[in-house]
């Protein structure tokens, strides 16, 4: 706790959180972030949660699935071999880049296909497939470059 003469000077008391934690106030300070944080809003608060598969159902559509994977495993080597192909082809940093941007390209188009492949699968055993597709990226812009950044 702070001495009384330091908290009767109204320039002395602290306003901010990290004035709070320099004073000693310690206590103080994790109960005000406690309190502060009880007032936001959680993440995503408004979404229901995605529901899990039951066992029965990853079971009924188990063979399906490790069918589906392991042609997608089988498609992304050749995509990774093509690109390895075009990297040790490329003579200069644009047939560098249009190596990588064929990568990504086909790359994407694989997920986009193992993804419809998947709800068909949900589909036809008879389960509501997952709401989704691709996602917005790391910073929340896929796909845009950001300018003078």
């Amino acid at each position: 706790m702070l001495p009384i003469e330091t908290m009767a000077s109204p320039s002395a008391l602290p306003t901010t959180l990290p004035r709070l934690l320099f004073r000693g106030g310690c206590a103080a300070a994790a109960t005000l972030a406690l309190a502060l944080g009880s007032f936001t809003p959680a993440i995503g608060q408004d979404s229901a949660p995605p529901e899990r598969l039951t066992p029965a159902q990853r079971e009924k559509i188990f063979p399906e699935r490790k069918a589906l994977l392991l042609k997608q495993q089988q498609q992304s080597l050749k995509i990774q071999e093509t690109y390895l192909r075009c990297t040790k082809a490329a003579n200069n940093q644009d047939a560098l880049r249009n190596c990588k941007k064929a990568d990504r390209q086909a790359q994407q188009k694989l997920r986009a296909e193992t993804r419809d492949q998947m709800r068909k699968i949900y589909e036809r055993n008879g389960i509501q497939a997952p709401v989704g597709g691709p996602g917005k990226g790391r910073k929340g812009t896929k796909g845009k470059g950001s300018a003078g950044a």
